[in-house]
């Protein structure tokens, strides 16, 4: 069975795709190509990165062993402390990366935080 295009019929046109449209899957194209070449632009770093793509956005996911491990993390991506936000489990940052919105995920780095500032809320002398 072959599939017909609708717009190959006489008197129909296929739209021409917005800006928006054209931006969008240009910048999508983009985040794959960063996200493709990340593991060997981090080699050098403690824990090697799962990056993904998708929506234009880039995606590193990382296993911190410790908070030295993660402050290396943030300062090779310039990432501030006040853009992070703890989710439970893991701390996510939102940074750009060579001009494409990307998203540091650190899993485990609420742990390693209250092991050495002890647990949120905790009073502290």
């Amino acid at each position: 069975m072959t599939s017909t295009d609708p717009f190959a019929a006489p008197g129909r046109n296929r739209p021409a795709p917005s800006p928006a449209a054209v931006a969008l899957a240009a910048q999508c194209r983009k985040a794959k190509t960063i996200a493709d070449a990340a593991p060997a632009r981090f080699e050098e770093m403690p824990t090697p990165p799962a990056a993904s793509a998708a929506g234009g956005e880039v995606r590193l996911v990382v296993h911190p062993r410790s908070l030295t491990d993660w402050a290396r993390w943030t300062a090779e991506l310039g990432i501030h402390t006040y853009r992070m936000t703890n989710t439970g489990g893991s701390t996510v940052c939102r940074f750009e990366l060579d001009g494409v919105r990307a998203r540091l995920i650190g899993i485990g780095v609420p742990a390693l935080l209250a092991e050495v500032y002890g647990p949120k809320g905790a009073h502290h002398a």
